[in-house]
């Protein structure tokens, strides 16, 4: 039937959609020099940051510890 449209085709089949971002390529944040052993390693590895954390609440716990045993010594 001629003005109505074909309901055979899904209608996002038919016409072209929005245009999609062109995709950029990503330059390498670190510039490796020429004879490099191999990619230098921009993160630290995973467990990293927890050890730090760590050794952080390590060290405050030595050091209230000292500051208590010290405070006895002097009181005592």
């Amino acid at each position: 039937m001629p003005g109505r449209p074909d309901l055979s085709v899904p209608a996002w089949e038919t016409g072209p959609g929005p245009a999609a971002p062109p995709v950029r390529q990503r330059e390498p944040a670190v510039a490796h020099a020429e004879g490099s052993a191999g990619p230098a390693s921009r993160l630290l590895p995973l467990g990293s940051g927890l050890v730090l954390i760590g050794l952080g609440l390590g060290l405050a716990l030595f050091a209230l510890r000292l500051r208590r045993s010290q405070r006895a010594q002097q009181a005592g």
